[in-house]
């Protein structure tokens, strides 16, 4: 068996080629190499604590609750007669007086009835006067046979005569007292006849600013079934209120007199301020969710705030003055357990679950130190320190700040 020859079987220029190949590969794995670990692993992370000193301030410890501006008198005007509506006096945001007239019916119909409803009256006064005399005729006619017959001894008239004539005296006397129910009958419909055609003319009650206008000229009303609604009016807008909706949990801390601070969208940047009137006792459910009417009165002599507006309201409930203050954020703060942890578990936010109140850590040579305190009231934002070893000068850790 002969030799064979290796440089038949592989070729000096596929040598070449392969080993080229892998010479770039090795190049390709050693400069990734040197990229991971050397450029992201060599650089040193350098951690920091971000602190805050307690300071002194009024803390001002408040409920939030959401209600609707609403005037605190308002009146709905209607009209109890039917009929169309010939004028229309009054628009929205007209001021009116007591008495100002505000709208009138078509009155036709109204005063062809009162005049119909006189003419029965002028009728009744005439049956009533008939009755009479013919009341008057029966008794004089029961005394001239009562009188014959005592002065005959019984002889004339006849007794039938008599009782005949008693009867008809009687039935005169029915007659009279139904005339007499009749006329107050007509009486009563003049009078009403009378009012429908003054309530044709619909005024204000109280001295106010209409609100809304739900009539046109031209519309037809009915009073049928209910008293149809022409206007609302509010008496003075200069005093206004917010009814709000305390949560049961929260109501037990509300009481009349408590100031309220409070703001609307119409006016973001602006505060507005208010007193609690009324705690009301009856309670609405919505969705589950128990609450309790609260009635907050509203000084608005600057005219800005309106009927409806939402507003967001703050019943201050306490107010805890000169107290040491720290961020709610500090109660939240865990420090790392080991400052070699890897970059995943250093991330910012990283150990910033809640923790039972009363521990703080505060920032001593360098590095965070663990302290007990007694943890009093809230605003939402800063909590009142009542007992514990830190002071002004205390550097209280709120979260860490890492640079690289």
């Amino acid at each position: 068996m002969g030799s064979v020859d290796m440089k038949k079987l592989y070729p000096t220029n596929s040598r070449k080629k392969w080993w080229i190949i892998g010479a770039i590969l090795l190049i390709i794995c050693a400069g990734t190499y040197a990229a991971y670990f050397v450029g992201w692993f060599g650089k040193e992370e350098v951690i920091s604590f971000v602190t805050v000193q307690p300071k002194r301030q009024d803390l001002k410890v408040a409920i939030q609750a959401t209600g609707n501006l609403e005037p605190i008198h308002t009146v709905t005007v209607g009209i109890e007669v039917s009929g169309t509506l010939k004028e229309v006096l009054a628009d929205y945001n007209d001021r009116v007086k007591k008495g100002a007239v505000l709208a009138r019916l078509d009155t036709t119909k109204l005063e062809s009835a009162l005049l119909s409803s006189r003419a029965q009256l002028q009728v009744a006064t005439a049956n009533v006067e008939s009755s009479r005399l013919a009341m008057e005729d029966a008794k004089l006619q029961i005394d001239r046979l009562t009188e014959i017959f005592e002065s005959t001894n019984g002889a004339y008239p006849s007794q039938k005569e008599i009782d005949t004539a008693r009867t008809a005296y009687e039935r005169s006397l029915a007659s009279l007292s139904g005339s007499r129910a009749s006329l107050e009958q007509a009486k009563a419909e003049v009078a009403t006849g009378e009012e429908n055609l003054r309530k044709a003319v619909v005024v204000s009650p109280i001295d106010g600013i209409v609100l809304t206008r739900s009539i046109d000229v031209g519309q037809t009303v009915a009073a049928s079934m209910q008293t149809p609604t022409l206007f609302t009016i509010a008496e003075d807008l200069s005093k206004m209120q917010v009814i709000v909706a305390v949560d049961e949990a929260d109501v037990g801390e509300v009481r009349a007199g408590q100031g309220v601070a409070f703001s609307v969208n119409a006016y973001p940047n602006r505060e507005f301020s208010g007193t609690v009137k009324q705690v009301r006792l009856g309670s609405q459910i919505t969705n589950g969710v128990v609450t309790y009417d609260t009635v907050v009165e509203v000084d608005n002599a600057d005219g800005l705030l309106r009927p409806g507006m939402t507003a967001q309201t703050s019943i201050v409930t306490k107010l805890v003055p000169n107290a040491l203050v720290v961020p709610n954020a500090a109660f939240r703060f865990t420090p790392p357990s080991d400052a070699a942890k890897t970059i995943m578990e250093m991330r910012p936010g990283a150990g910033s679950k809640p923790i039972a109140g009363g521990r703080l850590h505060i920032l001593e040579n360098g590095a965070p130190k663990e302290v007990r305190v007694k943890r009093g009231d809230s605003d939402g934002t800063v909590s009142a320190i009542e007992s514990g070893e830190i002071n002004e000068n205390s550097q209280v850790i709120t979260s860490i700040r890492q640079a690289v």
